[in-house]
Protein backbone atom coordinates (compact mmCIF):
# COMPACT_ATOMS: atom_id res chain seq x y z
CA UNK A 1 0.00 0.00 0.00
CA UNK A 2 1.06 3.57 -0.62
CA UNK A 3 1.40 6.14 2.17
CA UNK A 4 -1.96 7.65 1.22
CA UNK A 5 -3.58 4.22 1.41
CA UNK A 6 -2.11 3.41 4.83
CA UNK A 7 -3.21 6.80 6.18
CA UNK A 8 -6.69 6.12 4.81
CA UNK A 9 -6.82 2.60 6.24
CA UNK A 10 -5.62 3.84 9.64
CA UNK A 11 -8.34 6.50 9.62
CA UNK A 12 -10.97 3.91 8.70
CA UNK A 13 -9.91 1.68 11.61
CA UNK A 14 -9.77 4.73 13.86
CA UNK A 15 -13.37 5.64 12.97
CA UNK A 16 -14.60 2.03 13.24
CA UNK A 17 -13.22 1.66 16.76
CA UNK A 18 -14.64 4.82 18.31
CA UNK A 19 -15.66 2.70 21.33
CA UNK A 20 -12.02 2.70 22.47
CA UNK A 21 -11.49 6.45 22.16
CA UNK A 22 -13.07 7.46 25.47
CA UNK A 23 -10.95 4.89 27.31
CA UNK A 24 -7.81 6.03 25.45
CA UNK A 25 -8.52 9.66 26.38
CA UNK A 26 -8.96 8.72 30.06
CA UNK A 27 -5.72 6.69 30.05
CA UNK A 28 -3.76 9.50 28.41
CA UNK A 29 -5.20 12.10 30.81
CA UNK A 30 -4.11 9.91 33.72
CA UNK A 31 -0.63 9.70 32.19
CA UNK A 32 -0.50 13.49 31.81
CA UNK A 33 -1.64 13.89 35.41
CA UNK A 34 1.10 11.53 36.62
CA UNK A 35 3.65 13.31 34.43
CA UNK A 36 2.60 16.70 35.81
CA UNK A 37 3.02 15.34 39.36
CA UNK A 38 6.51 14.07 38.52
CA UNK A 39 7.39 17.46 37.11
CA UNK A 40 6.20 19.20 40.26
CA UNK A 41 8.00 16.92 42.71
CA UNK A 42 11.21 16.17 40.78
CA UNK A 43 11.66 18.18 37.58
CA UNK A 44 11.12 21.65 39.02
CA UNK A 45 13.58 20.99 41.90
CA UNK A 46 16.10 19.83 39.29
CA UNK A 47 15.61 23.11 37.42
CA UNK A 48 16.32 25.02 40.64
CA UNK A 49 19.44 22.89 41.20
CA UNK A 50 20.52 23.57 37.60
CA UNK A 51 20.22 27.31 38.28
CA UNK A 52 22.46 26.97 41.34
CA UNK A 53 24.94 24.93 39.33
CA UNK A 54 24.92 27.59 36.59
CA UNK A 55 25.70 30.28 39.13
CA UNK A 56 28.65 28.25 40.43
CA UNK A 57 29.91 27.77 36.86
CA UNK A 58 29.66 31.51 36.19
CA UNK A 59 31.70 32.29 39.30
CA UNK A 60 34.43 29.84 38.28
CA UNK A 61 34.42 31.16 34.71
CA UNK A 62 35.06 34.69 35.98
CA UNK A 63 38.25 33.49 37.68
CA UNK A 64 39.65 31.77 34.57
CA UNK A 65 41.37 33.46 31.64
CA UNK A 66 40.15 32.31 28.21
CA UNK A 67 43.31 30.25 27.67
CA UNK A 68 42.56 28.09 30.72
CA UNK A 69 38.87 27.35 30.18
CA UNK A 70 39.77 23.68 29.73
CA UNK A 71 40.40 23.55 33.50
CA UNK A 72 36.78 24.45 34.29
CA UNK A 73 35.48 20.91 34.82
CA UNK A 74 38.30 20.06 37.22
CA UNK A 75 37.67 23.23 39.23
CA UNK A 76 33.94 22.52 39.38
CA UNK A 77 34.61 19.02 40.69
CA UNK A 78 36.33 20.65 43.69
CA UNK A 79 33.68 23.34 44.16
CA UNK A 80 31.35 22.31 47.05
CA UNK A 81 28.51 24.61 45.94
CA UNK A 82 28.56 23.20 42.42
CA UNK A 83 28.87 19.58 43.55
CA UNK A 84 25.93 19.92 45.97
CA UNK A 85 23.80 21.51 43.25
CA UNK A 86 24.98 18.84 40.82
CA UNK A 87 24.09 16.07 43.31
CA UNK A 88 20.62 17.56 43.83
CA UNK A 89 20.16 17.91 40.07
CA UNK A 90 21.24 14.35 39.37
CA UNK A 91 19.09 12.89 42.14
CA UNK A 92 15.98 14.78 41.05
CA UNK A 93 16.53 13.85 37.40
CA UNK A 94 17.01 10.16 38.21
CA UNK A 95 13.76 10.09 40.21
CA UNK A 96 12.00 12.04 37.45
CA UNK A 97 13.19 9.71 34.68
CA UNK A 98 12.44 6.51 36.60
CA UNK A 99 9.03 7.86 37.59
CA UNK A 100 8.31 8.81 33.98
CA UNK A 101 9.35 5.33 32.82
CA UNK A 102 6.98 3.75 35.37
CA UNK A 103 4.10 6.04 34.33
CA UNK A 104 4.88 5.33 30.67
CA UNK A 105 4.66 1.56 31.22
CA UNK A 106 1.54 1.76 33.42
CA UNK A 107 -0.50 3.99 31.11
CA UNK A 108 0.98 3.70 27.62
CA UNK A 109 0.89 -0.11 27.73
CA UNK A 110 -2.95 -0.20 27.80
CA UNK A 111 -3.04 2.56 25.18
CA UNK A 112 -0.95 0.45 22.81
CA UNK A 113 -3.12 -2.58 23.65
CA UNK A 114 -6.24 -0.72 22.52
CA UNK A 115 -4.40 0.31 19.36
CA UNK A 116 -3.60 -3.32 18.57
CA UNK A 117 -7.16 -4.34 19.41
CA UNK A 118 -8.37 -1.81 16.84
CA UNK A 119 -6.23 -3.31 14.08
CA UNK A 120 -5.53 -6.94 14.98
CA UNK A 121 -8.27 -7.86 17.47
CA UNK A 122 -6.78 -11.10 18.86
CA UNK A 123 -4.37 -10.01 21.58
CA UNK A 124 -4.68 -9.93 25.36
CA UNK A 125 -3.85 -7.00 27.62
CA UNK A 126 -1.41 -9.17 29.59
CA UNK A 127 0.56 -10.02 26.43
CA UNK A 128 0.76 -6.41 25.30
CA UNK A 129 1.56 -4.95 28.72
CA UNK A 130 4.35 -7.42 29.50
CA UNK A 131 6.09 -7.05 26.14
CA UNK A 132 5.59 -3.29 26.16
CA UNK A 133 7.20 -3.03 29.60
CA UNK A 134 10.27 -5.04 28.53
CA UNK A 135 10.64 -3.05 25.32
CA UNK A 136 10.25 0.26 27.16
CA UNK A 137 12.97 -0.66 29.66
CA UNK A 138 15.27 -1.69 26.80
CA UNK A 139 14.78 1.58 24.88
CA UNK A 140 15.10 3.58 28.10
CA UNK A 141 18.48 1.95 28.83
CA UNK A 142 19.57 2.49 25.21
CA UNK A 143 18.71 6.19 25.49
CA UNK A 144 20.60 6.56 28.78
CA UNK A 145 23.66 4.80 27.33
CA UNK A 146 23.65 7.10 24.30
CA UNK A 147 23.40 10.13 26.57
CA UNK A 148 26.33 8.94 28.70
CA UNK A 149 28.41 8.38 25.56
CA UNK A 150 27.43 11.88 24.48
CA UNK A 151 28.70 13.21 27.81
CA UNK A 152 32.04 11.48 27.28
CA UNK A 153 32.20 12.78 23.71
CA UNK A 154 31.81 16.33 24.99
CA UNK A 155 34.75 15.87 27.35
CA UNK A 156 32.77 15.38 30.56
CA UNK A 157 34.70 12.93 32.76
CA UNK A 158 34.25 14.18 36.33
CA UNK A 159 30.48 14.66 35.92
CA UNK A 160 27.83 12.64 34.10
CA UNK A 161 26.24 15.70 32.53
CA UNK A 162 27.80 17.30 29.42
CA UNK A 163 29.45 20.65 30.20
CA UNK A 164 29.82 21.89 26.62
CA UNK A 165 29.26 20.56 23.11
CA UNK A 166 29.40 21.62 19.49
CA UNK A 167 26.38 22.12 17.26
CA UNK A 168 27.49 19.15 15.14
CA UNK A 169 27.55 16.91 18.24
CA UNK A 170 24.08 18.08 19.27
CA UNK A 171 22.70 17.43 15.78
CA UNK A 172 24.29 13.97 15.73
CA UNK A 173 22.77 13.19 19.16
CA UNK A 174 19.33 14.30 17.93
CA UNK A 175 19.64 11.98 14.92
CA UNK A 176 20.61 9.06 17.18
CA UNK A 177 17.61 9.70 19.42
CA UNK A 178 15.38 9.87 16.33
CA UNK A 179 16.72 6.49 15.16
CA UNK A 180 16.05 5.00 18.60
CA UNK A 181 12.51 6.37 18.51
CA UNK A 182 12.02 4.94 15.00
CA UNK A 183 12.98 1.40 16.01
CA UNK A 184 11.10 1.73 19.32
CA UNK A 185 7.89 2.56 17.45
CA UNK A 186 8.39 -0.44 15.16
CA UNK A 187 8.97 -2.73 18.15
CA UNK A 188 5.79 -1.46 19.86
CA UNK A 189 3.81 -1.90 16.64
CA UNK A 190 5.04 -5.50 16.28
CA UNK A 191 4.25 -6.54 19.87
CA UNK A 192 1.70 -9.22 18.77
CA UNK A 193 4.36 -10.87 16.56
CA UNK A 194 7.08 -13.17 17.90
CA UNK A 195 9.76 -10.59 17.26
CA UNK A 196 13.32 -10.63 18.57
CA UNK A 197 15.33 -7.41 18.78
CA UNK A 198 17.49 -8.61 15.90
CA UNK A 199 14.43 -9.17 13.72
CA UNK A 200 13.03 -5.78 14.71
CA UNK A 201 16.20 -3.98 13.61
CA UNK A 202 16.38 -6.05 10.42
CA UNK A 203 12.72 -5.37 9.71
CA UNK A 204 13.07 -1.63 10.27
CA UNK A 205 16.10 -1.52 7.97
CA UNK A 206 14.68 -3.81 5.27
CA UNK A 207 11.39 -1.91 4.95
CA UNK A 208 12.78 1.55 5.70
CA UNK A 209 11.68 2.96 2.33
CA UNK A 210 8.08 2.21 3.22
CA UNK A 211 8.08 2.79 6.99
CA UNK A 212 10.22 5.94 7.23
CA UNK A 213 7.82 8.16 5.20
CA UNK A 214 4.94 7.01 7.41
CA UNK A 215 7.09 7.56 10.51
CA UNK A 216 7.91 11.10 9.40
CA UNK A 217 4.25 11.87 8.70
CA UNK A 218 3.43 10.60 12.19
CA UNK A 219 6.12 12.88 13.62
CA UNK A 220 4.63 15.83 11.77
CA UNK A 221 1.12 15.04 13.04
CA UNK A 222 2.48 14.62 16.57
CA UNK A 223 4.46 17.86 16.40
CA UNK A 224 1.45 19.85 15.17
CA UNK A 225 -1.10 18.49 17.64
CA UNK A 226 1.17 18.22 20.69
CA UNK A 227 2.31 21.79 20.06
CA UNK A 228 -1.28 22.96 19.64
CA UNK A 229 -2.06 23.43 23.37
CA UNK A 230 1.14 25.43 23.86
CA UNK A 231 0.51 27.54 20.75
CA UNK A 232 -3.11 28.11 21.68
CA UNK A 233 -2.13 29.04 25.24
CA UNK A 234 -0.37 32.09 23.78
CA UNK A 235 -3.62 33.34 22.24
CA UNK A 236 -6.21 31.92 24.62
CA UNK A 237 -5.65 34.41 27.47
CA UNK A 238 -7.38 37.03 25.29
CA UNK A 239 -10.42 34.76 25.30
CA UNK A 240 -10.13 34.42 29.07
CA UNK A 241 -10.02 38.17 29.55
CA UNK A 242 -12.94 38.71 27.20
CA UNK A 243 -15.20 35.77 28.02
CA UNK A 244 -13.98 34.38 31.33
CA UNK A 245 -11.59 31.81 32.76
CA UNK A 246 -13.95 28.86 32.17
CA UNK A 247 -13.90 29.32 28.40
CA UNK A 248 -10.12 29.77 28.47
CA UNK A 249 -9.71 26.47 30.37
CA UNK A 250 -12.20 24.73 28.06
CA UNK A 251 -10.31 25.71 24.91
CA UNK A 252 -7.00 24.49 26.36
CA UNK A 253 -8.66 21.21 27.40
CA UNK A 254 -10.05 20.72 23.88
CA UNK A 255 -6.62 21.17 22.30
CA UNK A 256 -5.22 18.59 24.74
CA UNK A 257 -7.94 16.12 23.75
CA UNK A 258 -7.15 16.73 20.07
CA UNK A 259 -3.50 16.00 20.81
CA UNK A 260 -4.43 12.74 22.55
CA UNK A 261 -6.59 11.65 19.60
CA UNK A 262 -3.79 12.53 17.18
CA UNK A 263 -1.38 10.35 19.15
CA UNK A 264 -3.89 7.49 19.08
CA UNK A 265 -4.17 7.84 15.30
CA UNK A 266 -0.39 7.86 14.76
CA UNK A 267 -0.04 4.70 16.86
CA UNK A 268 -2.69 3.00 14.74
CA UNK A 269 -1.01 4.21 11.56
CA UNK A 270 2.31 2.74 12.70
CA UNK A 271 0.61 -0.60 13.34
CA UNK A 272 -1.01 -0.52 9.88
CA UNK A 273 2.24 0.33 8.07
CA UNK A 274 4.31 -2.30 9.88
CA UNK A 275 1.81 -5.09 9.70
CA UNK A 276 1.01 -4.60 6.02
CA UNK A 277 4.71 -5.34 5.42
CA UNK A 278 4.88 -8.05 8.07
CA UNK A 279 1.87 -10.04 6.94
Amino acid sequence: MTLTQTLSKAWKLFAENKKYLVLIVIIELLFLTAFAGLQYYFFYPSAEAATRAGEAISKEMEKLPETEVYQLEGLLANNPDFMQAYKDLLTSMIYFLLGTLAAWIIFKGPAWHLTHKSALKKITLKQTWWKFALLSVFWFIATVVVFLLYSLATGSTDTLLPMESSTATDVFLSIIFLVIFYFAQISFALIPAQQTFKKTFTYGWKHAKTIIPAFLVNLLITFVFIGLPFTWAGFAPKIGIQYGTALFAATIFITIILGILALAYTRLHMVVITWQKHS
